[in-house]
């Protein structure tokens, strides 16, 4: 089977499912377990410093139920950004946005875009989609992934098909976007290492406010 007739036969699938989402407009709404106002200031070597509130206008975009941005910095004084974003219900336009459309929509330019593991508690391994974008002289490095009721899913398509999946089986469409990111100040290669020891220290925490 060619990559074309697998890609036409999930796009179809895709298509029928969110047509019977729709179609299925009334359904659970899941709440987190914890609000996202409670996330931990203090994660590993890192502490939180000042959080940032969206707009009005982001949000009547974006339709998300919760969510925390917050600055952390580590004993060296090295910056980092942490984007949670929940969203109870995805029907009736509330879905997530992938990182892939609202950067380069920011007039960041993509340079690098590919999909790493990351080793975390418990001996289990997580893909995460890295990005690599560019604006003028900055560079910034974004690591991102979508949770699916307990699923880490690193692709936009895996979240969608996901979505349909859970809501056809268990009537629920919640989800979650995670997305640490920061810029590239000495070598991409040092800026990653930090975000994926970040993302190690964080990730024994999402199950106290994610729901599964």
């Amino acid at each position: 089977m060619t990559s074309w007739v697998r890609f036409a036969i999930t796009t179809v699938c895709l298509v029928a499912g969110l047509l019977l989402l729709n179609a299925r407009s009334q359904g659970h709404t899941t709440p987190l377990r914890r609000p996202f106002d409670d996330f931990p200031t203090k994660i590993g070597a890192w502490t939180g410093q000042e959080a940032t509130r969206l707009d009005i206008e982001t949000l009547n975009i974006l339709k998300v139920s919760d969510y925390v941005m917050r600055r952390y910095v580590d004993g060296a004084g090295r910056g980092l950004w942490v984007y949670l974003g929940y969203w109870e219900s995805q029907r009736r336009g509330a879905q997530m946005h992938s990182p892939k459309n609202c950067l380069p929509g920011s007039g960041w330019e993509p340079l690098e875009a590919t999909v790493m593991p990351i080793p975390v508690e418990g001996g289990r391994t997580i893909h995460v989609n890295r990005f690599l974008v560019q604006k003028s002289d900055q560079r910034e490095l974004v690591l991102y992934w979508y949770r699916a009721q307990g699923d880490d899913v690193p692709g936009e398509v895996a979240a969608k098909a996901a979505m349909v999946k859970n809501a056809i089986i268990r009537n629920r469409t919640d989800g979650a976007l995670l997305r640490v990111s920061a810029p590239v100040e000495s070598s991409v290669a040092e800026t990653s290492d930090r975000l994926v020891a970040f993302v190690q220290a964080m990730y024994p925490r999402l199950g106290d406010y994610l729901p599964d």
